[in-house]
């Protein structure tokens, strides 16, 4: 059984996440101690629960420790096993973070996995749904035979009642036995992460706000922020997508991502929030990823610690504009189930690596 300290590094519920995901397709059983425990509210919150309770169903796991609040659990997965799931926060809680465990197990699953999720899709601490699906899926598209991550209504804070549904048909026919077996599946459905950085071909701006601000103009006055942001760049101008939405609780979003010639995929995102201009909003989107290609990264900040163990998995490597918390931390996390060594950092020139 390997032993994780949930306080390590940033300690936040990213741990449980990456340890959960390497554990169901790797099988090894896990004890996490110290869950987020110099967080203010330590142990597990209820989205943290809702990914350990999912993922007991889906690896037919037997778990000890799965309670609000606990600082501790034990999970041991057996079989994978596809079929139809149904997971409602009955909170705010970030429905992207909650994929960002749950999607890549179910790409090992033989037969086919639904998963409805009712929470937060734009919530303060997890990216958007936007960027999940249209920057991080990008780099998934090509594992199982198909998937697909539908939104089908958003969710703000406080209310949620955001609703997403995922489907998953892996094409694989029996579990994969060994890190040998899924390293070959991978390279032969995805290929390593090469790391290249090519010429922007493409970018595109999603501005998003509750139907109840339609009046002041709240997505057109996002995309004027970006825009003026981005307009002396240099590098093509976006193309705009503008929603007003329905939901329980109000809010806006602005998520911005870019395409270039090598398939690389980087993006950002920004939320809104009373007080905070529109300009404002789309304005703050556009410097961050403009800070990340002015970097020389081919990855955006969110993407880095995403990817992480995927290329412990497949092989690869990403440039990065800055060693985040996050990153640090889920480098770690790895290498306690994939062995020591297996990243290669080097922290002056961004660059993380695995030979596998």
């Amino acid at each position: 059984m390997i032993e994780i300290d949930g306080s390590f590094g940033e300690g936040g519920g990213q741990i449980l996440r990456t340890s959960l995901f390497l554990s169901c397709i790797l099988k090894v059983p896990v004890r996490i101690r110290e869950i987020r425990s110099r967080r203010e509210k330590p142990g597990l919150k209820r989205q943290h629960l809702w990914v350990v309770k999912a993922l007991k169903e889906i690896c037919s796991a037997k778990v000890e420790g799965a309670r609000l609040g606990s600082k501790e659990i034990t999970f041991v997965p057996k079989k994978l096993r596809g079929g139809t799931y149904e997971v409602d926060f009955k909170t705010a809680g970030s429905v992207s973070l909650f994929l960002q465990a749950v999607l890549p197990v179910t790409l090992f699953v033989p037969g086919e996995v639904e998963i409805s999720i009712t929470g937060g899709t734009e919530v303060p601490g997890g990216p958007t749904i936007d960027w999940f699906r249209f920057v991080y899926l990008t780099y998934l598209l090509n594992i199982p035979d198909f998937v697909r991550v539908e939104l089908l209504q958003r969710g703000y804070t406080p209310g949620g009642g955001g609703k997403v549904v995922l489907r998953v048909r892996s094409g694989l026919k029996e579990e994969l036995k060994s890190l040998k077996e899924i390293r070959e599946f991978l390279k032969e459905r995805r290929g390593p992460f090469k790391g290249l950085s090519g010429e922007v071909k493409r970018v595109h701006l999603l501005s998003v706000a509750h139907s109840s601000l339609r009046g002041r103009k709240v997505v057109e006055r996002q995309v004027k922020g970006a825009v003026e942001v981005w307009k002396e760049t240099g590098l093509p101008q976006p193309e705009v997508y503008r929603q007003y939405v329905s939901s329980i609780s109000i809010g806006t979003s602005v998520t911005m991502w870019i395409e270039d010639g090598e398939g690389n995929v980087m993006g950002a995102d920004s939320l809104g929030k009373k007080g905070k201009p529109a300009e404002e909003v789309g304005g703050e989107c556009a410097k961050k990823l403009l800070e990340d290609i002015k970097r020389g990264a081919n990855v955006d900040r969110h993407l880095a610690d995403h990817l992480v163990p995927w290329i412990g998995l497949a092989g690869g490597r990403i440039k990065v504009s800055e060693f985040t918390g996050h990153l640090t931390t889920n480098l770690w996390v790895c290498e306690r189930f994939l062995g020591e060594g297996t990243f290669t950092v080097r922290r002056e020139e961004g660059i993380v690596e695995a030979v596998v």
